[in-house]
């Protein structure tokens, strides 16, 4: 009887406890995130909402490593990811300095074509609420400035030129939508 109790009551536990998340990572309580990330991980292991929270907080710590590792279970729990967890885990990996690796990642996320762009804004507002969230607005052209110095980091001058290219014709695009 306590179990069939238990399991009825474990999504409205998981829904409060995400609630309580929204809180803490719009008001910077990023440790509280993390902390409540994980209570959620310990009762459901392959929710990828929750290890996609996981990972933004520990990026927004600075804490890299613990962001790589959160960010590698969403791929592993969702392998055909192409929006927030390559995006996180190509800026993971470029501010350690492993170019090729974040290539990679936001190889991914660029295949998945000529809205890529849009599909990733709204893939992070999705994970991300309050003032946060709206820093994703040009994560596209954040992805694809990072990209030209990843390509600029492996002597790949010529891509990096091909990049530049998109970065420019996606700022300009932006300028007439946005402003």
């Amino acid at each position: 009887m306590v179990g069939v109790i238990l399991i009825s009551l474990r999504s409205f536990l998981i829904g409060q406890m995400f609630v309580r998340l929204t809180s803490y990572s719009a008001y910077s309580y990023y440790n509280d995130a993390i902390r409540i990330c994980k209570k959620i991980i310990a009762i459901d292991p392959g929710n990828k909402q929750a290890w996609t929270a996981l990972g933004f907080s520990y990026m927004d710590e600075a804490h890299v490593d613990g962001a790589i590792r959160a960010f590698g279970k969403v791929l592993e729990l969702n392998p055909h990811d192409q929006g927030a967890a390559s995006f996180e885990l190509g800026q993971a990996y470029f501010l350690k300095k492993d170019y090729v690796r974040a290539i990679d990642y936001f190889k991914r996320v660029r295949g998945r074509g000529p809205r890529a762009g849009v599909l990733l804004d709204a893939d992070i507002l999705r994970y991300r609420h309050g003032v946060s969230g709206f820093q994703s607005v040009h994560s596209m052209r954040i992805l694809l400035g990072m990209l030209i110095k990843c390509y600029q980091q492996t002597g790949d001058t010529l891509k990096a030129a091909e990049v530049q290219k998109e970065y420019d014709f996606y700022k300009n695009e932006h300028k007439k939508i946005l402003f």
